[in-house]
C-alpha cells in the first residue's frame, strides 16, 4: 500500500486476514508562515518519535543529464561538517541513541528520524542542520557519487530489481520514472559541486517539506518546538513544477537469462494514484490476485501446487508513474509454466469478476495490514508526509480515507477496475526458459 519499491516483492505475504487494531488516532496539520507543513499524531503507548521530513523534489525535477542528483544531495545531507564546539549532526544524534536514514522516492526526497521521546526536543536542531544546513562536507562529494554508481551496478545482480527496472524502463520510456532513484552511470560521473549546490538551494527550501511527527507528545508542545526551530528559515520561491506526459505503452515480453537456478516473473502495469477513485479498487485488486493465503495465485502456484517460493502483489503509489505490479519467484526449470499459469489467471480475472468471498477476504486483507501497519510510528510518520506530498493540503484525509473506501469494494468494482488498468502489461522473465521452449 502506498508502496514505493518491489525489493521485496517475492517475499512470501502469508499474513492472517483479520486483524484487530485500535481506531486510529486524529492527525494533526498546521502550516508554518514560511510554509513548512507540520504533521502530528499522537501514540501515547510509544516511547518513541518517529520523524518523517518530506521534500517535494520529484523525479520530473530531473533530466537525463542530471539523473541521480536527487539522491546525491540527499546522501550528502548526512555529511554536514562538525563545529568547533560540537560534532556534526548525525553524531549529535548518535550519541542519545537516535536513528536517521534517508530515502529517495518518485515524488519525493525523505528523511526517517527515530528518537526517544525525551530526546525530541534536542533532536530539532540537528535535524534542521542535516535538512537545511548551509555547509557539506563536500570532501565526501566523490565517494557519495561512487556508491550511487554501486547502487545501480548491484541493482543488475539482483534479479528482482533488474525486472523491476525493465519494467519501468518500457512502461516510462522517456521520462525521468524510467530509470531508477539512483539516476545513471554516466549522469552521476558527470556532476559536480556546482551542480549539486544549486539543485539543493533551488528545492530544499521550508516551503517545499513536509515534516511528519508521531509519538507520545502533546501536540501544542509540538508544534512550538517545531515552530521556534524551523520557523525562522526563510523560504524560497515558488516552483511550479509540471506533471509527466506519460508516452504511449505497447504489451510486451521481456525475458534475460539469469546466471543461477531460481527465476523471477514480474508482470507491471500503470496503475491509478492513490488520490484517483479508482485506487481503493486496485488495492483489493492486488489483494485478490496475490494478496496472502487465498488468494488467487497462492492458490494456483501454492495450494494446488507447489510452484512458487515466494509471491506478490500490489500498487507502488504514485502522483507521476503507479505501477500495479506481481512478482513470483520460482526454480528456472519451472519458469514457463509458471508464467503461463499467472498470465492465464489474470486473463480469467478480466473475463469474470472474483467472488464475493474472495472480495471480502481481499478487504479484509488491506484493511487489516494498514491498521497493522499503522501500530507502528516510524511507519505512521512515513505514510503521513508521503499522503500530504501527494495531496498537498488533504494528507490526513487522504490517508485516513482509505479503510473505508476499500470496504465498499465489491466483485464487479475489481473487474472493471481490472479490464481498465490491467492492459496493456508489461511480463518481464529474469531466468528460466521462455513460454513454448
Amino acid at each position: 500500500m502506498f508502496a514505493v519499491a518491489v525489493a521485496a516483492c517475492v517475499a512470501a505475504a502469508f499474513a492472517p486476514a483479520v486483524v484487530h487494531a485500535q481506531p486510529l488516532p486524529q492527525t494533526r496539520r498546521v502550516q508554518l508562515d514560511n510554509g513548512l507543513t507540520l504533521l502530528f499524531r499522537h501514540n501515547p503507548a510509544a516511547e518513541t518519535v518517529a520523524i518523517g521530513a518530506f521534500v517535494k523534489v520529484p523525479a520530473s525535477c530531473e533530466t537525463a543529464e542530471t539523473a541521480g542528483i536527487r539522491g546525491v544531495v540527499q546522501s550528502m545531507l548526512l555529511h554536514r561538517p562538525a563545529e568547533a564546539d560540537r560534532a556534526d549532526p548525525v553524531q549529535q544524534l548518535a550519541e542519545w541513541g537516535a536513528v536517521v536514514s534517508q530515502s529517495v522516492q518518485f515524488d519525493c526526497t525523505q528523511l526517517r528520524l527515530l528518537t526517544l521521546a525525551e530526546h525530541f526536543d534536542k533532536s530539532l536542531l540537528p535535524l534542521r542542520e542535516i535538512l537545511m544546513g548551509a555547509r557539506f562536507n563536500w570532501s565526501e562529494l566523490a565517494a557519495v557519487r561512487a556508491a550511487q554508481q554501486q547502487m545501480l551496478v548491484a541493482a543488475e545482480e539482483t534479479s528482482v530489481a533488474y525486472a523491476s527496472q525493465l519494467g519501468f524502463s518500457h512502461l516510462f520510456s522517456g521520462t525521468p520514472c524510467a530509470w531508477p532513484p539512483e539516476g545513471s552511470t554516466l549522469a552521476l560521473r558527470r556532476l559536480r559541486q556546482g551542480d549539486v549546490r544549486r539543485f539543493y538551494e533551488r528545492y530544499w527550501r521550508p516551503n517545499n517539506v513536509v515534516l511528519a511527527v508521531c509519538g507520545p507528545l502533546d501536540f501544542e508542545h509540538c508544534r512550538r518546538q517545531v515552530k521556534d526551530v524551523f520557523g525562522g528559515l526563510l523560504p524560497g520561491a515558488d516552483d511550479q513544477r509540471e506533471g509527466l506526459r506519460l508516452p504511449d505503452c505497447e504489451p510486451v515480453y521481456i525475458h534475460r537469462p539469469w546466471p543461477s537456478g531460481n527465476a523471477i516473473i514480474m508482470m507491471l502495469t500503470r496503475a491509478p494514484a492513490p488520490g484517483d477513485s479508482d485506487y481503493a479498487a486496485a488495492e483489493v485488486m492486488a489483494a485478490v490476485v496475490a494478496g496472502g493465503q487465498g488468494s488467487i495465485l497462492w492458490q494456483a502456484l501454492r495450494q494446488q501446487r507447489p510452484l512458487v517460493y515466494g509471491m506478490d502483489a500490489g500498487v507502488a503509489g504514485s502522483n507521476l508513474c503507479s505501477t500495479f505490479q506481481i512478482a513470483v519467484g520460482c526454480d528456472a526449470g519451472q519458469a514457463a509454466e509458471v508464467f503461463t499459469v499467472v498470465r492465464d489467471r489474470i486473463g480469467e480475472l478480466l473475463a469474470t469478476p472474483p467472488t464475493e468471498a474472495q472480495v471480502a477476504r481481499a478487504v479484509r486483507y488491506v484493511t487489516g495490514n494498514y491498521l497493522l501497519n499503522q501500530q507502528s510510528n516510524l511507519y505512521a510518520a512515513s505514510l503521513m508526509g508521503f499522503c500530504e506530498v501527494l495531496s498537498p493540503g488533504q494528507g490526513p484525509e487522504l490517508q485516513s480515507g482509505l479503510p473505508a473506501q476499500v470496504s465498499a469494494i465489491g466483485p464487479t468494482e475489481v473487474q472493471q477496475v481490472a479490464e481498465k488498468w490491467l492492459k496493456p502489461a508489461v511480463w518481464v522473465q529474469i531466468g528460466g526458459a521462455p513460454p513454448g521452449y
